[in-house]
């Protein structure tokens, strides 16, 4: 099992990363829909993205899932944070894969006044309360296995393994699809593929429903691709954010791009919280 899914993320590595009316596809059942938190909660401008109190607020507001940058110390530690560099969040002109763990906590986020997180501490706050969306940022070949079991620690500790997700980048870097394929077969991983590609690699991976899931953004799909991926028994995830928009309104570009995605029917969607009051409306209207 496990040959077969690094197999799948090898593959996935190595790619490039329409019958009737769209509405007539149906939607999700919405008991099973998943809402994924962007950045590790709900981020504005007193929570700063990966902190535990914008985790708090995921949760209190509903969300199924946050996503959490998990990044590698010095030292081979897991903490939550996007960047490498933590100017951004921190004020600190300083990237963390030069720091120690215990130098990385020493650190206060701005927008917050609370120390970064370490991956183990954040999974502690989710724990019975709400799911995970790992992101992994990448690893030095050092300490590949140390951070990978660094993650499966706390995961297991914290009951969130089973309905983990994890996603790596199109084309995978700093060893994401080695972290990822440790959890290949416990954890659902992202597969960022076309129809076509996934069609063409299907015969390699019967079992691909069994392991990944699509995730790509709103602007990767069309509603044949969503029908197709579901006759394949994949769920599909789309991920809708702000930063994805580089010129025009995103206030606006992400809501279109929001109602496209629920009326062709995703199983999911990962979104910056500035879209959730539309999300959740809609949630409740169904």
């Amino acid at each position: 099992m496990r040959i077969h899914a690094i197999i799948g993320v090898t593959l996935v590595m190595l790619m490039l990363g329409r019958q009737n009316s769209p509405a007539g596809d149906g939607t999700a059942a919405k008991k099973d829909f998943i809402l994924v938190a962007h950045r590790g909660g709900v981020v504005d401008k007193n929570l700063s993205e990966n902190s535990l109190k914008a985790l708090d607020e995921a949760v209190r507001r509903g969300y199924t899932h946050v996503e959490v940058d998990a990044r590698c110390t010095k030292d081979g530690h897991v903490v939550c944070f996007h960047n490498n560099n933590m100017k951004s969040e921190a004020g600190v002109d300083v990237n963390i894969s030069d720091l120690a763990l215990s130098e990385v906590k020493k650190i206060i986020l701005t927008r917050s006044r609370e120390n970064i997180p370490t991956f183990d501490e954040y999974c502690a706050r989710c724990r019975g309360r709400i799911n995970l969306m790992v992101d992994i940022k990448g690893v030095d070949d050092l300490w590949v296995e140390v951070f990978s079991k660094e993650i499966e620690a706390a995961l297991i500790k914290y009951d969130l393994l089973k309905n983990a997700l994890f996603i790596i980048n199109r084309f995978p870097v700093y060893n994401q699809e080695k972290v990822a394929a440790w959890f290949l077969g416990r954890a659902k991983i992202s597969w960022r593929v076309s129809l076509l590609q996934a069609k063409m690699l299907k015969p390699l991976l019967p079992e691909v429903s069994q392991y990944n899931f699509i995730f790509n953004s709103p602007m990767d799909f069309d509603w044949e691709a969503i029908r197709g991926f579901h006759k394949m028994g994949l769920k599909i995830i789309a991920s809708v954010n702000v930063d994805h928009y580089k010129t025009g309104d995103p206030m606006v570009q992400g809501p279109a791009d929001i109602k496209k995605m629920l009326e062709w029917g995703v199983d999911g969607l990962q979104i910056d919280s500035c879209f959730d009051p539309g999300v959740f409306e809609w949630l409740r209207l169904k």
